[in-house]
């Protein structure tokens, strides 16, 4: 415990020896015993019922019985029932400390006797007076009790009282306003009945804790229901990606093993272009499922026949023809596979162009997907440097300028605005090019 901390509970024990000392002073013949007996159980009862919240904090009606007590007039009694009530609460909570046990009665003795001072001058008239008189006591009550322990937390987690009061002891005081109420219609009963009007008074609060109890039961399972649903689908969504991720790479393998000419292809550019997109849109880049599209973007090529998709050669226009299906028939592919529109939208577009010159749409400028503008450059650019049956890899910078040449026509500028941020050795080493091919220019 901090210097600080062992000086404000000093303190506290200090004013509650003051408190004590006031009221007996106050009422010197020490009030009536069974006003001590009656108040002190009932304050002990309302702390062993009080209804678990969570299990970090507790809901009692404690402060009740110490504001009834003191609309009584009996002063002595509430000093012993906070006491009680203060002890009780400690042991619950299942604290070894010792300053603890010694604070928490200390702060509720110097609450009754707060409580006292403020309902003496209603004790004795009208029974509107007596309540009024119960509901300020049962508010000053709050104030000083939540005041006092947000200062102790404050100074134990060196956070300020304030913050403190403010986000977690506020919300009780409308339930103190209620009980200062019934606080007051409690002590007028045992002022009135020599104290067997309190009985009629137990089944309200007994109701109200029951009440409480069944809310706080409720809560806490429809919590864990949704605890529980929320882990269910967190697990399932996990297990629904994994199974894509497990397909993604099966269909990649599945076409590279195909296109025999394209080796690693895929697998350079989702790396690129994932790099690139992070550059424009960190969140989207994120998202695996565009990770997916990526990876998937030449699935159709499967639907391609052999002879068209191995040609070492140019096509003709009717093989060109049958090759432009291959967005539609990826398309179709990855959407029976039961990926998310993100992958179908990239599989289908990535054949695009900025200026509307491409296929299968016809899209052009902001119709195409982000992710697709910034995948197109990565693609072109792995399609130039690779070597293929038919031709030899261009060097890197060369095929850089030739992306930056058709800039705002084939590609959107952003996109290649990207790749120029990115330095020549990263780029060369996402497509896994040979040191010797790059070329750096001046």
């Amino acid at each position: 415990m901090s210097n600080a901390m062992r000086f404000f509970v000093s303190a506290v024990l200090l004013a509650a020896a003051g408190a004590v000392c006031l009221m007996a002073m106050w009422v010197p013949a020490g009030g009536s015993g069974a006003a001590l007996l009656v108040f002190a159980a009932l304050a002990v009862a309302a702390e062993v019922i009080g209804a678990d919240v969570y299990g970090s904090s507790t809901v009692s009606l404690s402060a009740v019985p110490v504001v009834a007590a003191a609309c009584a007039g009996e002063p002595g009694a509430a000093l012993l029932a906070a006491a009680a009530a203060g002890v009780v609460t400690t042991a619950r909570a299942g604290t070894r400390r010792v300053e603890q046990y010694l604070f928490n009665p200390a702060v509720l003795m110097i609450c009754a006797a707060l409580a006292s001072i403020v309902a003496r001058p209603a004790v004795g008239h009208a029974l509107p007076f007596v309540v009024v008189a119960g509901v300020i006591a049962g508010t000053g009550y709050f104030a000083l009790n939540n005041g006092l322990v947000a200062m102790a937390i404050g100074l134990d987690q060196h956070r300020s009282p304030v913050e403190v009061l403010r986000t977690e002891l506020s919300w009780l005081l409308p339930s103190f306003v209620g009980y200062g109420l019934l606080a007051g219609l409690l002590g007028e009963a045992f002022s009135l009945s020599d104290g067997w009007g309190v009985l009629a008074f137990l089944v309200p609060p007994a109701l109200l804790r029951h009440g409480q109890r069944q809310v706080v039961v409720k809560t806490e399972r429809s919590v864990q229901q949704l605890k529980t649903a929320h882990r269910e689908l967190r697990d399932a969504h996990a297990s629904v990606v994994e199974s894509h991720r497990a397909t993604a790479a099966a269909l990649a393998q599945a076409i590279e093993a195909r296109d025999s000419g394209t080796g690693g292809h895929v697998v350079r550019v989702t790396r690129l272009a994932t790099v690139m997109l992070a550059l424009v849109d960190p969140d989207l880049a994120s998202d695996e499922q565009v990770s997916f599209g990526f990876l998937l973007h030449d699935v159709g090529k499967i639907g391609v026949p052999d002879a068209i998709l191995r040609k070492p050669g140019p096509l003709t226009p009717e093989e060109r023809a049958v090759m432009d299906k291959h967005p539609a028939i990826g398309h179709r592919i990855v959407s029976q596979a039961g990926f998310s529109d993100v992958v179908g939208d990239i599989v289908l577009t990535h054949h695009e162009r900025w200026d509307g010159g491409g296929y299968p749409q016809g899209l052009r400028g902001d119709q195409i997907p982000l992710a697709t503008r910034v995948f197109a450059v990565a693609d072109s650019l792995d399609a130039m440097t690779d070597d293929r049956v038919y031709r030899a890899g261009m060097p890197l910078d060369d095929a850089i300028v030739e992306v930056v040449r058709h800039s705002g026509t084939q590609f959107d500028p952003m996109a290649v605005e990207a790749l120029c941020r990115l330095d020549r050795a990263v780029v060369a080493e996402l497509l896994d090019l040979d040191r010797q091919r790059v070329i750096t220019l001046v």
